[in-house]
């Protein structure tokens, strides 16, 4: 994320109650609408997994974040990408009082290269510490990020 020489930036979402336990969220900065309005609910049996839950909010963001960073590092070292997959798994667990909590989120960037690179490696070893949500999140959260290199070259294999 870049901070346009401003000291702070503020991200907001405006969550409209729609019901139950559904929300229309809307996300801005500095008045200015960022994409259209998305709907999360709770997962059933509570609500009914009209939209994401929060644990997968959660994990859309980390896993759209170190996405961001890895695919940001890739460009500045000149590797070539065709396209990216990523999985991103928010795992609950009862905590010792017995309340669902986000234990860890599991993350597998998938990219699709256009060839093994000597830079990749590296990419793999800094992108992390350029992704603004996993650096928070990662204080109270175990997020375990993964790269799956893809190669459009068929009988390549890689070694990270």
């Amino acid at each position: 994320m870049e901070m346009r020489g401003q000291a702070e930036r503020r991200f907001a979402v405006r969550l409209t109650h729609q019901g139950h336990y559904r929300f229309s969220s809307q996300a801005s900065e500095d008045g200015r609408l960022h994409g259209v309005p998305f709907a999360s609910d709770e997962p059933d049996p509570v609500g009914e997994a009209s939209g994401p839950s929060t644990p997968a909010l959660l994990g859309a963001a980390l896993g759209h974040c170190l996405t961001a960073s890895l695919l940001e590092a890739l460009r500045h070292a000149h590797v070539e990408v065709l396209g990216c997959e990523v999985d991103a798994v928010a795992v609950v667990i009862p905590n010792p009082e017995g309340l669902p909590r986000i234990d860890h989120v599991d993350v597998t960037i998938r990219p699709r290269l256009a060839e093994v690179s000597p830079r990749m490696k590296r990419c793999a070893e800094v992108f992390e510490n350029y992704c603004t949500v996993t650096s928070s999140v990662r204080r109270g959260i175990d997020v375990r990020a993964r790269v799956d290199w893809q190669i459009a070259v068929p009988n390549e294999k890689v070694d990270t």
